[in-house]
């Protein structure tokens, strides 16, 4: 699904914003620090990138990319192609994202320390 031009105008406004905010804190300490303490939490996301194979991969690639939490758990896919210089990239629905899983989850290892 394509994005809709008001979704990017709102994003790309967001998006400014909060750039202003970074280059603030760029220049005081003490803006950084507040940026900081103001942030409520993170995740840690690992991508894996799978090279399908393919018969001309200077033509046509295709693959996925593996989302991994600190766990070890593969919890999200990509599918991607990229052909001609272009790429076109498909967030995998949960149903094909079961058969991934079982696919892939005993494919990579995760240690965090």
């Amino acid at each position: 699904m394509a994005a809709k031009k008001n979704d990017t105008i709102t994003i790309d406004k967001k998006f400014k914003a909060r750039m202003k905010i970074f280059k603030e804190a760029l220049k005081s300490e003490e803006k950084k620090i507040e940026l900081h303490d103001s942030i409520y939490g993170s995740e840690v996301l690992i991508r894996f990138e799978v090279f399908l194979p393919s018969r001309d991969p200077l033509k046509f690639v295709d693959g996925l990319f593996l989302y991994m939490n600190d766990t070890g758990e593969i919890v999200e896919a990509e599918y991607y192609i990229k052909a001609d210089e272009k790429s076109t990239i498909l967030k995998i629905k949960p149903t094909d994202l079961k058969i991934v899983k079982e696919i892939f989850n005993d494919s990579f290892s995760l240690e965090i320390e």
